[in-house]
């Protein structure tokens, strides 16, 4: 029985880089990207019952987010976009964006260059510009509002939809 640990390339990463457009343009967020790590940070509860010496503890939320570093290769949109929030400093909706997460090993059956995907609306939060020997950089989170949505995405149209049920 062979392990077969997931690989990273596996998963693409699509940055919606027209926010306030009609119809959204997701960019690849690929080449340049060197770590885009996804962080869960389930919220738990916990209650001591009276006949009980250890409490009982339940998950109760998710405080979503993801963090992501990246060098400054400006003809890729996804990290021009990304740059040009903190450079700028913006603020509120002008810092708000939809990321989906593509799971290029789960395809969609009779669906060409479709698979399975998760939506987010995210706040952008740019934490540094580090200068890593002569060649900057940038980092910071993915920060979520509200719960995902899961659906598909194609990758030759660059569209995330949520199918029917049947």
């Amino acid at each position: 029985m062979a392990n077969n640990i997931r690989q990273r390339r596996m998963q693409a990463n699509y940055i919606n880089t027209t926010p306030s457009a009609q119809s959204p343009v997701y960019s690849l967020l690929g080449v340049g990207a060197k770590a885009v790590d996804e962080n869960p940070s389930a919220q738990t509860k916990s209650r001591r019952y009276i006949v009980d010496k250890s409490s009982t503890k339940s998950v109760s939320g998710y405080d979503w987010n993801s963090s992501f570093d990246i060098d400054q290769i400006r003809d890729q949109a996804a990290i021009s976009f990304l740059c040009n929030i903190g450079e700028q400093q913006h603020v509120g909706e002008d810092a708000e964006t939809e990321y989906v997460i593509v799971d290029l090993d789960q395809p969609i059956t009779g669906q060409e260059n479709t698979y399975h995907a998760r939506h987010f609306d995210i706040a952008v939060e740019i934490t540094s510009f580090p200068n890593e020997d002569g060649e900057m950089g940038c980092t910071g989170n993915f920060l979520a509002k509200g719960d995902p949505t899961e659906g598909v995405f194609n990758t030759s149209t660059k569209t995330f939809s949520v199918p029917s049920a049947t």
